[in-house]
């Protein structure tokens, strides 16, 4: 399974971040699923998927084979990294922050909360609702209110506590 698979990498050792000569300039392997890609010159750091974890689970996964759709998928995060959705051009969206603020830095309960108490059949979330779900009463009905249990339930900031849709078709 997808899953197995996934937590067989995760569990693989590491490497060392030094070799002979001293710290590695460019990187090193967290585990079987990660790689820390350092630009020393830059001053920054970014988590890179490894080969064998892209195999897994594919930033744009394969269309399924004689329409027969997999039982478990997995779809690697881009916006780890940079903040953003994989998309195909003319395709429906893949992801969609839930009460997404406009920038981190204006990440507040406040603000969030505001985003929550006006919610309605015109938002965003409605609108990423209806290319799943079809244009239809019921789906722009749904998205609010299902954006709203899920920033009750987990008291989203839209800093650290966020929440994504992710499309299931993708």
């Amino acid at each position: 399974s997808k899953e197995a698979a996934v937590t067989t990498l995760l569990g693989t050792p590491g490497e060392d971040n030094a070799d002979s000569n001293g710290l590695d300039t460019d990187g090193y392997l967290l585990n079987g699923a990660f790689w820390l890609s350092i630009n020393r010159a830059a001053g920054t750091a970014s988590l890179e998927p490894t080969d064998q974890l892209l195999a897994v689970c594919p930033f744009n996964p394969p269309r399924p084979l004689n329409n027969n759709p997999p039982l478990e998928t997995c779809v690697l995060r881009r916006d780890v990294r940079a903040r953003g959705y994989p998309a195909r051009a003319g395709g429906v969206a893949t992801a969609m922050e839930v009460l997404a603020v406009a920038a981190a830095k204006d990440g507040t309960e406040a603000a969030v909360d505001g985003l929550a108490a006006g919610l309605d059949e015109s938002s965003g979330e409605s609108a990423f609702l209806a290319t799943i779900l079809g244009d239809n009463v019921y789906a722009a009905q749904l998205a609010p209110d299902f954006a709203r249990a899920i920033h009750e339930r987990y008291d989203l900031n839209g800093r650290y506590r966020r929440a994504y849709w992710i499309n299931p078709g993708y």
